[in-house]
């Protein structure tokens, strides 16, 4: 095996750099430890990895400081002659190459390769420093450590950036430079291999050159990646803007071997940039209020409720939450049409205002569903609200000349009484809107000895557990098509329930109960073994398929989810590429604070994170740029409404600016038409889902289904794209 290590690709946020990613995270599924030793000293560990960590049952914080692990570490019939050999090695100042075995607390057996090097100072000492790999699955990993290079250039010629690695030194000497630099600059690669022609350094707008020197320089001494942006010249003497993205490599001493890095072509993005905060105070405001009366959703009014749970509890005062439906509004669809509806719920929501208070917050949640927030509220107050409210909606509303007669029930909860957090306000409110209903009363407050629907909740949450137990959750898989190419980048994990008595159960109606016990994290990591342990037989076919899985808030919040990512990971030899985490706005929003921390650690390990149903919640342009987010899916919401909707099109093709002005990976959900299709094509969305494509379906099924639409490391043509006549293609041509 030659002693360095192979190519790191650089860390930009589009899918052919996560490819490139993909050769370095080969590497590191081998890693297990490194170290340090010198004449008459014990061998000190100076980093573990995460997943031999979790296999040998070490803490990766004690290490540094406990001088006796690596000789723990060591099977009992290896460790003398082990530390023999290192001895010998340090003594002699000579490189040193073994196998023997660790054993972990478990009993876990690994069998190692060890390979270390020399490093004398200027005072003649010698330190002997290495680094050990696993070899357990099996004899050798030279093979496969010596195709990464090779994989690595084989996708830099579909990345559509400037690929380079430099030296370690004061002229940072390129190395390797690829063939898209001639496109940026006019200047063809060869001129910079070696600096013979020229350096990188002359081709940096003079202004920005300083700059430049001092961010990477600053970035390297402290051996961490950099990303800066900044003016490149052309050879015909205009300015091209850049977004430059690297990290060092290091030795296993510490000391800096080369960088690597990826640089992009940002000019037309710069030229956008002036209105990226119209666009997203646009997206905000789109995504906190109901487009089609104005009034705040159900994620603003959510916070409203919250918020004012926050000043009662300083008061001691108490607040009510009403949830409202209206009666008969289907007969109106469905006798005058969808228009009609419309107008009536826009009139709905025009009365509401006129009858509140200012200090009173109301929302539509969809449908003919809406909700008031009655702050500092007794029991006579709310009446008087109640009371108002169904005045100004029996009023008649006019319908092109037709008076139509409405009723609404209305469910009511108080606080403290019925509960002491949002999500308990609005479950109990709703159930005693459908008392109301069903009583034809007008308005119920919440009685939790009439709560029927509990017993079933507890009843499901008995079931649910059974099912984890018993093997009942199966997961269906959607697949992910990119426009570009029209080939499969991936697929989505979503989790069924093959009920006994009730048949296959949705996700809408476990995954709420399963928030709110401790089931949700059992759930998790269920999916994420079963999803693990279906990549693995794809990858044994010759499939290579990245799975995204879905996380929940507890997940989020929860500093033992990352261990537990890794030692799943690792089981099912797994790289961590091939896993994608999507998270909603709602559930980063809800605890900023530990959420940043958990998503921060799954983004160190190398995980891919996605914010999901982008659009609809709280995420700004701050949030995605503090997070390790490389990709944002646009809700199904916008996109399958987009060819009926001038305004959610406005929203698409806005997303997909904005996210591409951070260099993130813009994916569509919800794709149900060609039009559709072919539209996000020419807004240059970068990958789509939805049933148009292909719907979810079980890994037997979807097996036949990549048959006849080979991924991009698939067997069989590997050449065929999704379509014999892409969609794609056509209206990116267009």
């Amino acid at each position: 095996m030659d002693s360095d290590p192979p190519f790191q690709p650089p860390t930009a946020p589009l899918a052919a750099v996560d490819d490139a990613i993909e050769a370095w995270s080969v590497f590191e599924q081998y890693f297990v430890l490194s170290y340090r030793t010198a004449p008459g000293l014990s061998v000190q560990v100076n980093d573990l990895s995460v997943r031999s960590a979790a296999i040998l049952g070490v803490s990766r914080d004690s290490v540094v400081n406990d001088s006796g692990l690596f000789s723990r570490l060591l099977h009992p019939d290896d460790r003398d002659r082990v530390l023999s050999e290192h001895r010998d090695a340090a003594a002699r100042s000579e490189p040193f190459v073994s196998e023997y075995r660790m054993v972990g607390q478990d009993g876990t057996v690994l069998w190692i390769s060890d390979r270390a090097a020399p490093v004398v100072d200027g005072i003649g000492r010698t330190t002997l420093y290495g680094h050990c790999l696993d070899i357990t699955p099996r004899n050798r990993t030279e093979a496969v450590l010596s195709d990464t290079e090779e994989r690595f250039r084989s996708v830099v010629a579909n990345i559509p950036g400037v690929v380079y690695r430099c030296a370690y030194d004061a002229t940072w000497t390129v190395q390797f430079m690829s063939g898209q630099i001639e496109d940026l600059v006019g200047y063809p690669a060869s001129d910079f291999i070696d600096n013979k022609v020229r350096s990188y350094d002359s081709i940096i707008h003079p202004d920005d050159l300083p700059y430049v020197i001092a961010e990477v320089g600053d970035a390297l001494d402290r051996g961490s990646a950099y990303s800066l942006e900044y003016r490149l010249i052309h050879l015909s003497g205009e300015s091209r803007w850049v977004a430059e993205h690297g990290r060092p490599v290091l030795s296993p001493d510490g000391r800096g071997q080369w960088t690597v890095g990826v640089i992009l072509d940002i000019t037309r993005q710069k030229a956008t940039e002036k209105s990226r905060e119209l666009v997203e105070r646009q997206l905000l405001n789109q995504a906190l209020h109901d487009s089609l009366t104005g009034l705040p959703n159900r994620v603003l009014f959510h916070d409203s409720v919250a918020q004012a749970i926050s000043e009662a509890q300083h008061s001691g005062s108490e607040l009510a939450v009403l949830v409202m439906n209206l009666d008969r509004f289907r007969e109106v669809n469905d006798c005058l049409g969808h228009a009609s509806g419309d107008l009536l719920l826009q009139e709905v929501g025009r009365r509401l205002r006129e009858v509140l208070r200012e200090d009173d917050s109301m929302a539509r949640f969809g449908s003919d569903e809406f909700a008031v927030l009655v702050p500092q509220a007794r029991r006579a107050h709310v009446l008087e609200v109640v009371r108002r409210v169904r005045g100004a909606i029996e009023q008649p509303i006019d319908l092109a000349g037709l008076p139509v007669n409405l009723e609404a029930s209305i469910g009511i909860s108080a606080y403290p009484r019925d509960g002491v957090d949002v999500d308990s306000l609005l479950r109990c409110a709703d159930t005693a809107m459908y008392v109301a209903k069903d009583t034809n009363l007008g308005y119920a407050f919440y009685d939790a000895s009439v709560d029927t629907r509990a017993e079933t909740r507890l009843d499901l949450i008995g079931d649910l557990r059974h099912a984890i137990e018993n093997q009942e959750l199966v997961l269906y898989y959607q697949p992910k098509i990119s426009v570009r190419s029209g080939r499969i980048v991936g697929v989505e994990a979503l989790i069924r329930w093959n009920h006994p008595s009730r048949g296959l159960v949705m996700p809408g109606e476990f995954i709420p109960v399963a928030q709110e016990t401790s089931l949700i994290k059992e759930l998790t990591l269920h999916v994420i073994n079963d999803a693990g342990l279906q990549w693995r037989a794809w990858a044994d076919e010759g499939r290579r398929l990245p799975i995204a899985v879905n996380l929940s808030r507890p997940d989020l919040v929860d500093p033992a989810f990352p261990g537990e990512v890794a030692t799943l990971l690792g089981k099912w030899r797994m790289p961590v590429t091939m896993l994608k985490f999507e998270v909603t706005e709602g559930s980063v929003a809800d605890d900023p604070r530990r959420t940043e921390d958990v998503l921060e650690r799954l983004g160190a390990m190398g995980l891919r994170l996605s914010v999901d149903d982008f659009g609809t919640g709280y995420f700004s342009v701050a949030y995605l740029n503090r997070l390790p987010i490389d990709e944002i899916k646009i809700d199904r919401s916008f996109v399958s409404a987009m060819a009926a909707h001038e305004e959610d099109e406005i929203v698409v093709r806005s997303t997909i600016d904005l996210g591409h002005n951070l260099g993130l990976r813009v994916v569509a959900e919800g794709v149900e038409t060609r039009a559709v299709m072919e539209r996000l094509a020419q807004f240059g969305c970068d990958v789509t889902q939805g049933y148009y494509l292909g719907r979810p379906m079980p890994a037997e099924e979807l097996a036949s289904w990549l048959d006849q639409h080979p991924a991009t490391g698939g067997p069989g043509t590997r050449k065929r794209k999704f379509r014999e006549d892409p969609v794609c293609e056509k209206a990116a041509s267009a």
